[in-house]
C-alpha cells in the first residue's frame, strides 16, 4: 500500500475497532431484542435519503469535475463550484428531510416487506427522527473531505468515521439508563462533530473558499446532476445488503434483522480495510490520469490495485472464516448476547464472506468507471443483479431460512463484480489484465485449499472454541490466524504470484529493518 492508502486502511481499521466496540455494547445492552431491532430498522429511512442525493458517492461525482477546474488553472470556477453543488444539493435534501421526519413511521412501514408490530414501528420511527438531522452533516462533510482528497491530504477525512463511532459509543454509555437512546442521539453529534466541524477546519488548511452562490440551473449543476441520476435512480452492493437486512430480517422472527446486522458488521470491517482504502486512496489518481488522457497507465494501476488488494484479502477472508465463533464469543457474546445468539450470527458470518470479495472489488472497480465518467455501466450491472436476486430471497427463504439472505447476497455481490471486470476488460484493453486475473486465481486457489485445512480443524477444535477460558481462546485464536495468513500467502507464492512473492519480501525486509534498529540500539 502506499502512504495515502496505509493512512485511510489504518484509519479505517481504527473506525472498525470503533464500530465492533459499539456492537459490543449494543450486544450486551439489548442483544437481538425488539429494541435493537428498532435501532436497526431507524438507520433505514436516512440512509434511503442518503441513497437518493448519492452521499456516498458525492466525492467520486464531484472530485473529476473540480478537479478539471484545476487542471486547467480556473481555481476560482472551481470555487464557484463547489460552493453552487453544496448549496443547491444541500437545500435540496433538506426538502427531504422535512416531510421524511415528519411521517418516518409510515415510511419504514412502507420499505418494510415483513409484518412487524406497531410498538416496533413506533420505537423504529422515534429512533429515526433522532439520527435523521446527521444526514446534513455527513452530506455537507462528504465535500469538504473531497476538496481535502484532491488535495491529496487524507489524514483528518480518515477521521470521520473514529470520531463518529466514539461519539455514538459514548453517547450510549452516558445515557446507559435509556435503554438504546444515548445511541442514537450519538450518530447526529458525531456527524456534527467528525464530519462537519472537523472537516471544516481541514478543508480550511486546504485553502478551501466557501462562497454564498446559488445558481441551480448552471451547466456544471446540470451535469453533476446528469452524473448523480444513475447512482441515485441504482441500487450498490453495500445499499442492496443493508436494506435487504433491514426489509427482509423480519422474516425469520424477533432476532432476524439483528442478528443478520451484527454478522454483516463484522464481515464489513474486511470492506472497509481492504476494500475501500484502496479504492479511495487510488480515485484522485485514476481522475488525474483521464484528465491526462492516460489511459494505459489507468488500467495498468487499476489491474494492479485489483490484484495486490485480492492477495492481502483472500488470507484475511480465510482467517475471519476459520475463527468465527471465537470472534463473535469473544467480541459480543456478554449480557443479553447468549451462547445460542454466537451460534446463530458466527454460522451467518461464515456465508457473509463471500459478499466481502466481490464488495472489495467493487469498491475499486465502480470508481474507475466513474472516474471515466462512466455512470450507467456499474448501476445498471448492479441494479439489474439486485433486482435478480429479489424473487431469489424470497423463493430461497423457507428452505435456507435466515443463511438466504447472506448467500443470495453473496451471490449478487460476486455476479456483480464479474460483470464489472468483463466490461472494464472488454472496453479499456488488457494492460496488465492477464497478470492480474493469474495471481487472482492462485490467491483463490489458496482459498480453496485452505478451507479444506479448515475443515479438518474445526473438527479438532470445535469444542475448544465453546468452553476454553478467554484468554486461552484469545492466545490460540492469534496462533491460528499468524498461522493461516501466513500459510495462505505461502500457497499464493508457491503457485507463482507476484504479488505474494512482493508483499512477502516486503514484509520480511520490515522485519528485519526493525530487528537490525534493535540490535543497533542494545549494542549502544
Amino acid at each position: 500500500m502506499n502512504k495515502a492508502a496505509l493512512i485511510i486502511a489504518v484509519s479505517m481499521l481504527a473506525s472498525r475497532v470503533l464500530g465492533i466496540l459499539r456492537e459490543m455494547l449494543l450486544a450486551r445492552a439489548a442483544g437481538v431484542s425488539a429494541e435493537k431491532n428498532a435501532l436497526d430498522l431507524a438507520f433505514m429511512i436516512p440512509d434511503i435519503l442518503n441513497h437518493i442525493v448519492s452521499t456516498g458517492f458525492l466525492s467520486i461525482i464531484f472530485i473529476p469535475i473540480f478537479t478539471g477546474y484545476l487542471v486547467q488553472k480556473k481555481e476560482a470556477a472551481a470555487w464557484h463550484f463547489f460552493s453552487n453543488i453544496l448549496n443547491s444539493l444541500g437545500l435540496f435534501l433538506l426538502v427531504l428531510i422535512i416531510p421524511s421526519f415528519i411521517w418516518m413511521r409510515e415510511l419504514i412501514e412502507l420499505f418494510t416487506a415483513a409484518s412487524l408490530s406497531p410498538e416496533l414501528l413506533d420505537r423504529a420511527a422515534y429512533f429515526g427522527r433522532i439520527i435523521l438531522p446527521a444526514q446534513l452533516f455527513i452530506f455537507a462533510g462528504t465535500f469538504l473531505v473531497a476538496v481535502q482528497h484532491t488535495r491529496k491530504q487524507f489524514l483528518i477525512p480518515a477521521l470521520t468515521g473514529v470520531i463518529y463511532n466514539a461519539t455514538i459509543i459514548i453517547g450510549g454509555l452516558s445515557l446507559s439508563g435509556m435503554g438504546l437512546e444515548g445511541f442514537a442521539w450519538g450518530v447526529p453529534i458525531g456527524a456534527f462533530i467528525g464530519f462537519f466541524v472537523l472537516q471544516i477546519f481541514g478543508a480550511y488548511r486546504g485553502g478551501v473558499q466557501y462562497l454564498f452562490y446559488f445558481k441551480p440551473f448552471h451547466r456544471d449543476i446540470l451535469r453533476y446532476l446528469k452524473m448523480m441520476l444513475p447512482m441515485s435512480l441504482g441500487v450498490g452492493s453495500m445499499f442492496a445488503l443493508e436494506f435487504i437486512i433491514r426489509s427482509f430480517g423480519g422474516h425469520f422472527g424477533s432476532s432476524g434483522i439483528s442478528s443478520l446486522n451484527y454478522a454483516y458488521r463484522i464481515m464489513y470491517t474486511l470492506v472497509a480495510v481492504f476494500g475501500f482504502s484502496v479504492g479511495v486512496a487510488s480515485y484522485p489518481d485514476m481522475s488525474r490520469l483521464v484528465k491526462e488522457q492516460k489511459f494505459q497507465e489507468l488500467n495498468e494501476k487499476i489491474w494492479k490495485s485489483l490484484s495486490r488488494m485480492f492477495c492481502i484479502l483472500v488470507p484475511a477472508v480465510i482467517t475471519v472464516w476459520a475463527l468465527a465463533f471465537p470472534i463473535v464469543r469473544l467480541l459480543l457474546e456478554r449480557g443479553a448476547f447468549t451462547r445460542e445468539t454466537t451460534e446463530i450470527v458466527s454460522s451467518i458470518l461464515r456465508w457473509y464472506l463471500p459478499a466481502s470479495l466481490g464488495l472489495c472489488l467493487q469498491a475499486v472497480l465502480v470508481r474507475s468507471f466513474y472516474a471515466t465518467e462512466r455512470m450507467w455501466l456499474p448501476t445498471l450491472l448492479n441494479t439489474g443483479v439486485f433486482a435478480a436476486t429479489i424473487p431469489a430471497y424470497l423463493l430461497t427463504a423457507n428452505a435456507l431460512g435466515i443463511y438466504s439472505v447472506p448467500l443470495v447476497g453473496a451471490l449478487g455481490a460476486l455476479t456483480q463484480v464479474l460483470a464489472m471486470l468483463f466490461f472494464w476488460g472488454k472496453d479499456n484493453g488488457k494492460n496488465g489484465m492477464k497478470l492480474a486475473l493469474q495471481n487472482m486465481s492462485r490467491a483463490l486457489l489458496s482459498l480453496l485449499i485452505m478451507v479444506g485445512l479448515i475443515f479438518v480443524l474445526d473438527s479438532y477444535l470445535d469444542h475448544y472454541w465453546r468452553t476454553i477460558p478467554l484468554s486461552l481462546l484469545i492466545a490460540l485464536c492469534s496462533i491460528l490466524a499468524a498461522f493461516l495468513f501466513t500459510g495462505s500467502l505461502l500457497i499464493q507464492k508457491g503457485f507463482g504470484s507476484n504479488d505474494a512473492t512482493e508483499l512477502i519480501r516486503e514484509l520480511s525486509n520490515s522485519i528485519l529493518r526493525k530487528l537490525r534498529i534493535k540490535k543497533s540500539a542494545s549494542n549502544k
